[in-house]
């Protein structure tokens, strides 16, 4: 029986799409082998309480084993800790003998610590006023140490600034008794090299922070029984092909420089995959439209394979929309490109002034995002809505749902606004949007990046409700076309037959 095992960066509860297509592999994975694993690679400081509310909430399968490296090196391990409320005052936002100014433009609140007219420190809380982190700044005031804090109030990192550049040179990882289990130099370019375990008389030293996860990685492989180590990002790849044993990769994202069409050559973090890609035993693509763009590239190789996602079938559906509402789901970056999307529907509230947009995410570009709202004018259109956990819920309130990413690997949230019966309207884009959207059957593809023409588009369905009618009827056909099925049966296939 083989074990698959993905070697990824972290779980969280707030994610994107790539973190939920993972997850949603792996619980499938669960109904045809023994184990599945999930080797995490990032340090959080909560990963505990991440992992069980994931499996208390049914949204990560229990029969999933999740390891992570800070947490599996760690001497000491970090559990709750009653003393949080014996506390020194540095903990708390008073300190005596300190003038403190509150800064106005954090949210959750920040204050800056004076003595004697000098910036002694800054101190940053939560929104339930647990310290998050202490900056320690010199005379002149540069940062030359953060420490950051767990949710009980331990001390679990100190970051040791360059005070030229304002970056770390050295990160050590302390245990529930203060002591440090693991210390890592940072070079110039914020690159981590030399890094020391320090676990009690098992010390240990490497060249390179690479070398440390390697290591622990093939001391965890002795314990799992035939491994098939994945990698879904190519941040993981060359670490992955480290590590003897069976080994995929799994393509999620658009692999061309700006502006992604092949025109402008690779981006340079997948140098490494494409350069090496005979060392993975399988090669996963989402759409077909990909493989072929990689088999013009670099020609053909035996260990292609497309996989698309699958729709997940939706319980119950819900037929009473709002036909003046469209709907986005996405993370407020700048690859979703979604102030194109709010200025194409400026154009739709000229026609239909009642018309709302309501756009369901997170990310950096929400204050820019709402800053474009103010400038035209849309406040009383154009929602910010925050994260979802329930998509289905979000796409049958809606009359259509919206997509003018600058690029996308499959685009997850196609498919699951078409289960829900919820045509879509999408800027043509690699990839996933002609591979899943069939233009004026279930939804309309822009072949151009026009705004006035996707505008057309929504008001057509805003205002033709038969059309629209017969677009939803029609886009239930997902199901099919990418079944959960077929999507099972073709990764238990791979995996067993690595």
């Amino acid at each position: 029986m083989k074990t698959p095992v993905f070697v990824f960066d972290s779980l969280n509860l707030v994610r994107g799409g790539l973190t939920k297509a993972v997850i949603t592999r792996a619980n499938m994975l669960t109904n045809e082998f023994d184990e599945v694993i999930f080797l995490t690679l990032r340090f959080q400081s909560n990963f505990h309480e991440i992992v069980n509310k994931l499996y208390d909430s049914g949204q990560l399968n229990k029969k999933i084993k999740v390891f992570n490296l800070f947490d599996d090196v760690m001497t000491n391990k970090l559990l709750p800790d009653r003393r949080i409320k014996k506390r020194k005052p540095v903990y708390q936002v008073q300190e005596k003998g300190f003038d403190i100014f509150k800064d106005k433009r954090d949210v959750p609140p920040s204050y800056r610590y004076y003595k004697n007219g000098l910036y002694i420190k800054y101190k940053r809380f939560n929104n339930k006023n647990k310290l998050v982190f202490i900056d320690y700044m010199t005379e002149g005031r540069n940062r030359y140490r953060r420490e950051e804090f767990d949710l009980y109030g331990n001390l679990v990192v100190a970051r040791h600034m360059d005070t030229r550049t304002n970056k770390p040179s050295l990160e050590r990882y302390l245990d529930a008794k203060g002591k440090c289990y693991l210390s890592v130099w940072i070079d110039s370019e914020g690159n981590p090299y030399r890094t020391l375990l320090l676990n009690n008389k098992q010390n240990k030293e490497f060249k390179s922070f690479f070398n440390f996860k390697a290591d622990w990685i093939n001391k965890k492989m002795e314990d799992i029984t035939n491994p098939v180590l994945i990698s879904d990002s190519r941040k993981t790849d060359e670490l992955v092909t480290s590590i003897e044993g069976k080994k995929i990769a799994v393509l999620h994202n658009n692999h061309y420089k700006k502006p992604y069409d092949g025109s402008n050559g690779f981006k340079e973090t997948w140098d490494y995959f494409l350069n090496n890609i005979n060392l993975f035993n399988q090669v996963v693509f989402l759409t077909d439209e990909q493989r072929e763009d990689i088999k013009k590239e670099i020609g053909e190789k035996s260990n292609y394979i497309v996989i698309p996602h699958a729709a997940a079938p939706v319980s119950n559906y819900n037929t009473n929309y709002d036909p003046l509402l469209a709907v986005s789901v996405a993370r407020y970056t700048g690859q979703k490109r979604l102030n194109e999307a709010i200025k194409a529907f400026s154009y739709v509230v000229k026609e239909l002034p009642n018309a709302e947009y309501h756009i369901y995410g997170f990310g950096e570009q929400k204050n820019s995002l709402q800053k474009l709202i103010g400038e035209l004018g849309l406040e009383d259109n154009v929602k910010l809505k925050g994260f979802t956990t329930n998509p289905t819920e979000v796409y049958q309130k809606a009359c259509c749902s919206i997509l003018t990413s600058a690029y996308e690997g499959f685009g997850m949230v196609i498919t699951e606004s078409l289960a829900a019966g919820t045509p879509v309207v999408s800027f043509d884009v690699k990839y996933g949007p002609k591979d899943i959207i069939r233009d004026g059957v279930d939804g309309f593809v822009i072949s151009q990046r026009n705004k006035e023409i996707m505008a057309d588009k929504i008001i057509e369905l805003m205002t033709n409700q038969s059309l629209r009618q017969q677009l939803a009827k029609n886009s239930k056909d997902v199901l099919e076309r990418f079944s959960s099925s077929d999507y099972s049966k073709h990764w238990v296939n791979i995996i067993k037959t690595v």
